[in-house]
Parts: structure tokens; C-alpha cells; sequence
């Protein structure tokens, strides 16, 4: 059975690929550039030194400099759509040299029609762009190409046949070929982002998982160490979650764990970090937050999570936590932050024990 996973959006997929799109730009400029020398002697060869030949001599001499403009320019290119911008108005450049050397042929040559065959189907190929973006300068070079057909002096009506026909057949090929490899391309970006996803997500919740949770916190520490900011760390452990999950079963559990979730959630600020780290604990990485502030949230979050119980199958179960918060010294690492927080976690959960003793 075919996996599927779900499709990323332009944007994503043209900015994993532009550097590589970029490189594959530079060196298909850098080819043309240098291939304006041979076809520099072709067009003597055909014309000898009459104006058409210095005419077109200093076209492609304004097309060699246009190239190495464009190579230096998309050497610092970091916006896709700049990159499609040049490349674009670049290729309809060439585009619109190679039909005035076609035009300025015999008559009754029709040797170029296999370059302009060749030139059709690599067009779409080589140049890694989107295919909506490419589609207008080649349909404009196909029918201007076709219309020259009527200016030669054709021996066969099946000559002009046999040249629309390669022509039209090559700028097809070269479009399908382009599209397989951009749904290629796509697919593979999204399985790479979707399996990324899985592996730093935590399947029941959709939160970071552990492993997830300690990469951005030795990251945010180091960060927040160098700019001289405080950041704390938050442990969450739910009240009796085990009797939840042996008397309602598995389902209920899962449940309990998504409504704490989006509780949790709505208790915290936007850019803190939420990870489940074990079956029933959850960790929060608050950056830039002092002591008072992790205190502050830690309260917040179990009022919001004992606010109301939650409900499941017709039932509602009542659901608590208790907190434990640690925030950065000098030296620390997020295992020494976590060690700190889980003695925090535990003097709570110790109080509320010989509280409820005395009871």
C-alpha cells in the first residue's frame, strides 16, 4: 500500500530547493555564456561578414556579458521569486536569440530546426523553475518558430509538417518530463518533513516529544547564556492518571491527554515550549522568564487544568497536576534545569501528600 503524506505548499518547496535550484540556474547560464563563441562561427560560416552577421555578432556579444551579469547577480539570490524573475526575462532572452539566427539563415535551410528541437525539450528540463513560469516564453518561441515556416522556401509540404511535428512533440516531452520531476521532487520534500514531524512529535497530543523538548532547550539555554536572559523550566505531572487509564481503559487516557494538552496550551504563552517528556508528565520551556514569571504560569496552568473535569463517554473525570519549576544558573544544562525541576515536582507532590495525612 502507497504511503501518502501530505503536500507542502510552493513557497516550502521552492525555498528547500533554492540553493540547489540556483546552482542548477548558474551552470545552464554558464553553458549558454559559453556557447555563444561556436555559434558565433556558425553564423559566420553562413553569412560571412555581411550586416547580419555583425548584427548578430553583437547580440550575442550583449547576451554573453547579460550571462555573466546574471551569474554574479544570483550568486547572492536568497528569494525564489528574484531567482524566477532573472532567470525568466535571461532565458526569453536566449529564446529570442536563437529565432534571430534563425531568421537570418537561407531560406531553404532547415538545419536549425533540429537545435530548436533539442533547445525545446532541454528548455524545460535543465531550467528548474515552475513550469506556469516557463510555459509563455516557450509557447511564444513555438509560434514564432512555426510562423518562419511560412517565410522558407519549402520543397515538401511534408517538410513543414515533419518540423511542427518535432517541434511540438519535443516541447511536450521536455514539459512532461520537467513535470514528473517537480512531483518527484515534492514528494520527496514532503515524506522528509512528514517523517521529521513524526520523529520530533508525540503522536497522541501532537506536542514535542522528549527528544524534541531537550534539542530546543540545550539550543534556548545556550542562546539565552549569551544574551544574559533568564529562562525557566516547567514539569507537570497529572494527579492519579494511572487509576484513569486502568479503570476507563486506554481511549479514556488518550483523551484526558488532549484535553490537558490544549488546557496547557491555553494557560501558557505562544512561544513557550510544550513537550509530553513521560506517560503522564509534560514539560514547558519558558524563555525569558524569571522565577516570579515560571510561578506565575505554573499556577496558571494547574487552575486551567483543574478548572473543569474533563469528559469521556458520558462521563467526567476530575483532573489535576502538580508543578515543579527550575529556572537557569550559571553552568546549567537542560538535564541539571530537569533534575532541579523534578525535586521541585516532588516536594510538591510530598506536600500535598502529608496535607492530605493530616486531613
Amino acid at each position: 500500500m502507497q504511503t501518502r503524506y501530505p503536500d507542502v505548499n510552493e513557497e516550502v518547496y521552492r525555498l528547500h530547493y533554492l540553493k540547489q535550484d540556483r546552482a542548477q540556474c548558474r551552470k545552464v547560464v554558464r553553458v549558454v555564456m559559453w556557447a555563444a563563441l561556436p555559434l558565433a562561427y556558425v553564423d559566420l560560416a553562413f553569412l560571412s561578414t555581411n550586416r547580419e552577421f555583425f548584427a548578430l555578432l553583437f547580440l550575442r556579444t550583449a547576451l554573453f556579458f547579460y550571462s555573466w551579469w546574471l551569474l554574479k547577480k544570483t550568486a547572492s539570490i536568497v528569494d525564489p521569486q528574484d531567482l524566477d524573475r532573472q532567470i525568466l526575462r535571461w532565458s526569453a532572452s536566449v529564446l529570442l536569440m536563437q529565432f534571430a539566427s534563425n531568421a537570418s539563415l537561407p531560406r531553404d535551410y532547415f538545419g536549425h530546426y533540429l537545435v530548436d528541437a533539442w533547445i525545446c525539450m532541454i528548455y524545460f528540463i535543465t531550467i528548474p523553475l515552475s513550469l506556469r513560469i516557463l510555459r509563455p516564453a516557450m509557447t511564444g518561441f513555438l509560434i514564432a518558430s512555426l510562423g518562419l515556416l511560412t517565410y522558407k522556401q519549402i520543397p515538401v509540404f511534408a517538410y513543414a509538417v515533419s518540423v511542427s511535428t518535432i517541434l511540438l512533440a519535443s516541447a511536450y516531452t521536455g514539459h512532461a518530463i520537467s513535470s514528473y520531476l517537480h512531483r518527484y521532487r515534492r514528494k520527496i520534500l514532503s515524506a522528509e518533513m512528514e517523517l521529521d514531524r513524526q520523529e520530533s512529535t508525540d503522536p497522541v497530543t501532537g506536542v514535542a516529544n522528549r527528544r524534541e523538548f531537550m534539542r530546543v532547550s540545550e539550543n534556548e539555554l545556550q542562546r539565552h547564556a549569551r544574551l544574559g536572559k533568564p529562562i525557566s523550566m516547567l514539569v507537570l505531572d497529572l494527579d492519579h492518571f494511572k487509576q484513569i487509564r486502568e479503570s476507563h481503559g486506554q481511549r479514556a487516557g488518550d483523551i484526558v491527554l488532549v484535553e490537558v494538552t490544549k488546557r496547557v496550551k491555553r494557560a501558557t504563552r505562544s512561544y513557550d515550549c510544550l513537550a509530553r517528556y513521560g506517560t503522564e508528565e509534560f514539560c514547558i520551556l519558558l524563555p525569558e522568564a524569571s522565577a516570579e514569571i515560571a510561578d506565575m504560569v505554573a499556577n496558571r496552568t494547574l487552575a486551567t487544568i483543574g478548572a473543569m473535569p474533563v469528559a469521556v463517554a458520558g462521563k467526567e473525570l476530575k483532573v489535576s497536576a502538580k508543578a515543579g519549576v527550575s529556572t537557569m544558573l550559571d553552568g546549567d544544562t537542560p538535564d541539571s534545569m530537569l533534575m532541579r525541576a523534578d525535586e521541585a515536582l516532588s516536594r510538591a507532590k510530598l506536600v500535598t501528600q502529608q496535607s492530605s495525612a493530616t486531613v
